[in-house]
C-alpha cells in the first residue's frame, strides 16, 4: 500500500515573502539617516531585505563608504557633498602607466570627507602628489615603493600609524611629519632611501609620542640615531656598512629586538648601552648579529650590571662561545634577570673545541645565577654541537634547572646519537623530534 503524501503546512503568505510587519517605512528620512550612521555599512544595507521603503531609499541615504579603491584617477562616481560622505580608507594603486600626480583632486575630495586611512602603493618609485601629507583626518597612512617629493605640504595632526616601506623620502620630511603628529603611535620604516645627506646618508627618529617601531635601513645607511622616549616596543636592524648607532633610553620599553650586522671596525662607534641601562621594565629581549659583541665591549669595565630586569620574563641571545668577553656578558645579563621564564641561545663560532675556554672557569657563577635554578622554565639551544664545553652547559641547565619543563635542541643530523646520549642525563617522558630548523630539531617536555 502506497505511503500518502505528507502534507506541508502552508506558511502565511506575507511572511514567506518577507512582507511581514514593516517598522521601518513609516518613518521620515531624517530618523532613517541617524538609524544608518550608527551601524556598518554592510548592515544598513541588509535592511533592504526587510523594508520596502529601504529598497528604493536606501541608496541616497547611505552616508558613508567603508573602503575605497581606485586604480586610475578618472572616478566617475564623484563623491558627492549634500548629504556628507565619510569615507573610511582610500587605496591607491595605479599602473606603472598612470603618473601618481594625476590622483591629488582624488585626495583633495577625499580629504573632504573625514579620509581615516590612506594606502599608496605603486609599482616604481615615482613621485606621489605633493598633498599626500596634507590630510588632516588621516589616522594611518602607508606608502610602498613610492617617492615623497621633498616640497610636500606636510599637515596630519591625526596621525597614528605611518608605514613607510622602500620609500625614498628626505630627513627634513620625516621630521615635519614627526612634528605635526604630535599623537603618533607606530612607526615603520623599512628599506627607506633618501633620508640623509652625502653618499651613504643616515636617519634620525627623534619624537616622544611613538610606541611602537620599526626600522629596517637599506645596505648602504651608514649612521642611524633612535631617540624616542616613549617607546614600548622596537625593532631595530642595522647594516654591515653602518659606521654609527646611537639608541637613546627608553624607560618604559617592553619588549625589544636588537639585530646588529657585522662591522668590525667601526664597533667603538655603537652606544647601545644607554637604552639597555634604561630599560629596567624589559619582559622579552632579543639579541641578534653581533649585538651581544657590542654590548660586551660597552660593559667589559664593570663586573655587574647596574640595573636589575625584575620583570625580563624572555630572553633570546645569540653568541659566539669562542669569544669569552661576549660570554661573560651573557653571565652579568642572567644575573640581572632573577625572574627569567624562557631563554634561547643560539651558538656561533664553535668548530672546534681548541676555539672555547674550559667549562670550569664558569661553572661555579653558573650556579650562582637564580634564574637559571628557582625560575626558568623553557630553554632552547639551536646550533648545539656535542663539544665538551656545550655539553657541560646543557648537562648543568638539565640538572640544576629545578623547573625546567620543556627544553628544544637543534643540531645537525649527523651528531643525532650523540645529543641523545647527552639529553639522557635526564629522561623526558615526551620527546619530539622534527626538522623545525632545517637541521633536526629535538624537544623534551618534563612532567
Amino acid at each position: 500500500m502506497a505511503r500518502r503524501p505528507r502534507k506541508r503546512r502552508r506558511r502565511h503568505a506575507t511572511v514567506a515573502a518577507g512582507e511581514g510587519p514593516d517598522c521601518f517605512s513609516n518613518l521620515n528620512e531624517d530618523v532613517l539617516r541617524c538609524i544608518l550612521s550608527r551601524l556598518p555599512t554592510r548592515t544598513a544595507a541588509t535592511l533592504a531585505a526587510v523594508s520596502r521603503h529601504f529598497r528604493q531609499e536606501i541608496p541616497p541615504l547611505l552616508d558613508r563608504v567603508d573602503s575605497l579603491t581606485l586604480h586610475e584617477p578618472d572616478f566617475a562616481n564623484h563623491l558627492r557633498t549634500t548629504p556628507p560622505l565619510l569615507l573610511r580608507r582610500l587605496a591607491l594603486a595605479p599602473n606603472r602607466l598612470i603618473l601618481p600626480s594625476s590622483f591629488r583632486q582624488i585626495l583633495d575630495r577625499a580629504a573632504q570627507h573625514g579620509l581615516s586611512e590612506l594606502a599608496f602603493r605603486l609599482t616604481r618609485r615615482a613621485r606621489l602628489p605633493k598633498n599626500v601629507l596634507s590630510v588632516k583626518s588621516l589616522a594611518v597612512l602607508s606608502l610602498d615603493t613610492c617617492a615623497v617629493p621633498p616640497w610636500s605640504d606636510v599637515t596630519c595632526p591625526c596621525l597614528r600609524t605611518l608605514r613607510l616601506h622602500r620609500v625614498a623620502i628626505h630627513q627634513e620630511i620625516i621630521n615635519k611629519i614627526l612634528a605635526s603628529a604630535s599623537c603618533l603611535e607606530t612607526l615603520e620604516m623599512v628599506y627607506c632611501t633618501g633620508l640623509g645627506t652625502g653618499r651613504g646618508g643616515g636617519c634620525t627618529v627623534e619624537s616622544s609620542s611613538v610606541r611602537n617601531l620599526l626600522f629596517r635601513p637599506t645596505m648602504k645607511q651608514e649612521q642611524t640615531s633612535i631617540r624616542a622616549s616613549g617607546l614600548r616596543t622596537v625593532t631595530l636592524y642595522t647594516r654591515g656598512k653602518t659606521r654609527r648607532l646611537e639608541f637613546a633610553p627608553a624607560p618604559e620599553v617592553r619588549k625589544a629586538y636588537l639585530h646588529i650586522a657585522k662591522s668590525p671596525k667601526t664597533m667603538g662607534l655603537f652606544r647601545v648601552r644607554p637604552f639597555l641601562d634604561a630599560g629596567a621594565k624589559l619582559d622579552c629581549l632579543t639579541l641578534r648579529g653581533h649585538a651581544m659583541k657590542v654590548l660586551s665591549s660597552e660593559y667589559e669595565d664593570i663586573s655587574k650590571l647596574s640595573v636589575m630586569f625584575q620583570d625580563l620574563r624572555i630572553l633570546s641571545v645569540s653568541l659566539d662561545l669562542s669569544t669569552i668577553e661576549e660570554f661573560i656578558f651573557l653571565l652579568k645579563l642572567l644575573e640581572s634577570c632573577p625572574n627569567l621564564y624562557k631563554f634561547a641561545l643560539s651558538a656561533a663560532g664553535t668548530d672546534n673545541d681548541y676555539d672555547l675556554p674550559p667549562f670550569t672557569n664558569h661553572k661555579e657563577r653558573l650556579a650562582s645565577i637564580s634564574c637559571l635554578t628557582t625560575s626558568l622554565v623553557q630553554f632552547k639551544f639551536l646550533g648545539f654541537r656535542p663539544q665538551e664545553y656545550q655539553k657541560e652547559l646543557m648537562v648543568f641547565l638539565l640538572t640544576q634547572g629545578k623547573k625546567l619543563k620543556k627544553v628544544g635542541v637543534e643540531f645537525e643530523k649527523g651528531q643525532a646519537a650523540a645529543v641523545k646520549k647527552i639529553l639522557a642525563v635526564r629522561g623526558a617522558p615526551i620527546e619530539k623530534t622534527s626538522t623545525k630548523y632545517a637541521n633536526h630539531y629535538m624537544e623534551l617536555e618534563y612532567l
